[in-house]
Formats: structure tokens, sequence, C-alpha cells
């Protein structure tokens, strides 16, 4: 499209107040979209990488369709395009010994513990939850922990609450999972590790996806 996309402003709420003032109602959902695509793609230029062909492609065909199909076809490419990307990030961060190792046999259990380790250290909303329910050994009340949130990231930390809540939901589920010894879904550990890279509503888009198919996968297990 030819609008401003989400680099041309400071913060992501100026870019959502653009697109609810300037952009016709019509045609908002696409410009979200879109602007989901840009922010992807600038993930690929700061890195120097060429922005895949075949994305570049779908792009050019998803141009000349009519809403709603455009919409829902950009939405489906954006989710194609950010498991590509989290491969090119996580591939990029492990050296070659650390591939052959993560490529050697390791249970389900050993790769969870791995990714909760990770998220402790690197990610720190669900640092915040952890830090929480290790200093109460696991005696969590529900509206301590809601106004905990809100002294910690403050009362206008609306979209830092809900994702760190969902935080806590995923832990959970997580533990859960090591626990049973159950293995994770295809590419749930990569999307994971680097979930809490993303801002504005891409990273909840992403967390309640995570959630749903971690949640849809214990599911299965149990009915199994």
């Amino acid at each position: 499209m030819d609008s401003k996309t989400p680099a041309d402003f400071g913060n992501h709420n100026d870019w959502i107040s653009y697109v609810r003032d300037q952009i016709p109602a019509a045609e908002r959902a696409y410009a979200l979209a879109c602007g989901r695509t840009e922010l992807f793609k600038s993930f690929y230029e700061v890195r120097k990488q060429t922005f895949p062909l075949e994305f570049v492609q779908e792009l050019a065909r998803i141009r000349l369709l009519c809403d709603p199909a455009r919409t829902d076809d950009l939405e489906s490419l954006n989710e194609r395009i950010f498991v590509s990307l989290t491969d090119l990030l996580f591939n990029e961060s492990q050296p070659k010994i650390a591939e052959a190792a993560v490529s050697a046999s390791v249970s389900p259990r050993e790769q969870i513990q791995e990714l909760l380790d990770h998220l402790e250290k690197k990610n720190p909303y669900f640092a915040l939850w952890t830090a929480y329910k290790n200093e109460l050994a696991g005696d969590i009340d529900a509206g301590d922990w809601e106004r905990y949130l809100y002294q910690e990231l403050g009362i206008d930390g609306g979209d830092e609450v809900a994702f760190t809540n969902a935080m806590m939901e995923l832990d959970r589920l997580l533990l859960h999972f090591r626990d049973k010894n159950l293995p994770l879904p295809k590419y749930f550990f990569e999307r994971t590790w680097f979930l809490h890279y993303l801002r504005g509503p891409e990273r909840m888009l992403q967390t309640r996806s995570l959630l749903n198919t971690l949640t849809a996968e214990l599911g299965a297990c149990t009915s199994a």
C-alpha cells in the first residue's frame, strides 16, 4: 500500500492513531496487516538478509485481490513470514556446535527445560511472573497477582499486563508438558524463543496462537 508504515512513527500508538484517523474503516484491517508485513521485512533488512522471493511474489499477488480475501491472505502470509523469520533468528543465534547438539537425541523434557531457562533469563515478562511465583512458593492469589502487575508495570501498562498474564499461562502449560515428557508442536520452541522481541498487536496475536496450539495439543494427548 502507498500509505505510511509503522517505521514512520515514533511508537506503535502513533501508528494505530494514524490508521484510525487517516485510513477509511474498510481499509484499516488491511493497513494493519500491511504494517505487520513491513515490520517483518525490516527484521530482514537490519540483518542484511534478502526478503525471500516467494514472499515478494505472494505479496504481488495479494495486492491485486479485493477484500476480504486480500486481508485474509495477507494475514496468512504474515504467519508464514513469522515462522520463516523465527527460523532465521534461531539459526543465527546458535553456533554450529549448538546446532549439532540440538539435532542430537534429546528428550522433550530436556528441550522444554532449556526453553523455560531461556525465557526466565531473556524474557522480562516471563521473569516477572516466575520471580513472583517463586517468592510465594506457588501460593498465588489472583487478585494479589493483578495488583502486583499494575504496581510493577503501571496502570497504563495494559498491553504489558496482558502479555505477562499470558506468560503465566505459558509457564503452566510448559511445565505440564515437561513433567509429562510430552513433545512440543513443530516450530513451537523457535517461535516462543523470540516471542518477547515482538511489539504491538503482533505480540499478543502470536502469543494467543502459541497458547491455543499448546492447549489443542494437550487436548489431543489427553484424548489419545
